[in-house]
């Protein structure tokens, strides 16, 4: 069978879904590998992506028209047909019943050909269920937009129902391209020139000067991008450097650092000067680091391989614990860690993240910082976690923190999705007291 945009997407959410593979991996890879036309990498991209983000809705519309047993791949491919007859409605019908039954049948014979097309059809057929009609609200929550039961219940009793529905909500929306300024390479006002000169829309954030809302083509295939005057980061992302405030001079390690993101951003704030110590646990990931300081042409980051719950050798004026953590706050880029993510795991990383902090604190000088940030939403490792960690350490206390909606100084900081149309993160800043 000829290898198609669909055809492609198929496999690609089979190795997804069955084989744990990164979605974000996985589709730079096939995007990378086929020579796809602009439009069909987009369809491809939009097939996977829409199909994990709303797989459990995805199987509720599906139940009624399932008579008998059918295998997990067919089950797969009937999500992926119904994607797009639901949710892309430029699509003709006849156009995804055919593919759907040459997949099925290259797949699995005439016969699997024949159960996809008899599904469709009647699918396709009827009238689409009505969300509302479901009486209880996490339930229906938890349907509409494709989210684990016990995941609503968590969000519900620390959000409420309101806040809980329009996070699942902007969950399934579209990102928006962010980019940050190199200023140690150049200025924001001549990138945003540049980049208007390419075609791109751009607007500066009036939050994080150096952030960059654009639309237009893909930033990777820009000029600016390559030649590392600006990087892709979230504009949740952002705060987290601006949060730790780092000046020239400093020494500030970044405790969980790949691929480096945020050390670079440290860097670039602090002109340049100082040093930005980059660890992390994986040795293999140091690369990754390397790889965006050289782009970034960034002399003060020392990148090296260390487990940040051992012991560090030297003391700092600041410290990034940007902990490991669920990734439910970034289900916009990674639509399948809220199928993966249980109660269990999440208890598992709250003790990782609170033995981080217990072996760092040794590291910051007596008045230094650490920042503690997070890219969930889960209080257990959000609040939880820095409470816990002040409560058993008196040596340490809040330093206050302006929020960037209300402008008041709060403690701890947590972006909803929401909020920014952005990822979920949550930042606190606490101070080791002089001794």
């Amino acid at each position: 069978m000829t290898t198609t945009a669909r055809m492609l997407a198929f496999d690609s959410l089979q190795a997804i879904i069955n084989d744990k593979a990164y979605s974000n991996l996985e589709i730079n890879n096939i995007l990378s590998e086929y020579p796809l036309s602009r439009a069909d990498k987009n369809l491809y991209t939009e097939i996977v992506y829409g199909t994990l983000k709303r797989k459990y809705t995805l199987d509720y519309m599906l139940q009624p028209f399932v008579q008998t047993k059918i295998k997990g791949w067919v089950r797969l491919l009937l999500w992926m047909s119904i994607y797009q007859h639901v949710y892309l409605n430029r699509i003709p019908q006849h156009a995804i019943i055919n593919e759907a039954v040459e997949i099925a049948k290259y797949k699995g014979g005439p016969h699997n050909g024949n159960v996809v097309n008899g599904i469709l059809r009647n699918f396709m057929r009827t009238e689409l269920p009505d969300f509302s009609n479901i009486n209880n609200d996490q339930t229906r929550i938890a349907i509409a937009y494709s989210l684990p039961k016990w995941l609503v219940k968590h969000w519900v009793t620390h959000f409420g129902i309101e806040k809980t529905e329009a996070m699942a909500q902007s969950f399934l929306t579209k990102v928006n391209q962010t980019v940050r300024v190199n200023t140690t390479q150049t200025t924001i006002e001549a990138v945003i020139a540049k980049l208007q000169d390419e075609g791109f829309e751009v607007e500066q954030d009036h939050d994080i000067a150096e952030c960059l809302h654009i639309k237009g083509n893909t930033i990777i295939e820009s000029r600016i991008f390559k030649d590392g005057l600006v990087s892709i980061q979230d504009k949740s992302s952002m705060f987290v450097a601006n949060v730790l405030a780092p000046e020239p001079g400093d020494s500030v390690l970044d405790a969980c650092s790949a691929p480096g993101g945020k050390a670079c951003h440290i860097a670039e704030l602090m002109a340049n000067q100082g040093q930005v110590d980059a660890t992390d646990i994986h040795e293999h990931k140091i690369e990754l680091i390397n790889f965006n300081k050289r782009k970034l042409r960034l002399s003060n980051i020392l990148s090296y391989q260390h487990d940040a719950t051992q012991k560090y050798d030297k003391v700092y004026d600041k410290i990034l614990v940007d902990a490991p953590c669920s990734g439910l706050g970034v289900l916009r880029h990674k639509p399948e860690i809220k199928y993966e993510q249980s109660q269990t795991s999440i208890q598992a990383l709250v003790e990782l993240q609170l033995e981080i902090l217990n072996n760092i604190k040794h590291n910051v000088k007596p008045g230094g910082t650490i920042v503690y940030s997070t890219c969930t939403v889960e209080q257990l490792e959000n609040e939880n976690v820095i409470y816990t960690f002040l409560k058993e350490n008196k040596d340490f206390e809040f330093e206050l923190i302006e929020h960037p909606i209300t402008k008041e100084q709060v403690k701890t900081m947590q972006i909803l999705p929401q909020d920014f149309n952005s990822d979920g993160f949550f930042i606190t800043k606490i101070k080791r007291k002089e001794q």
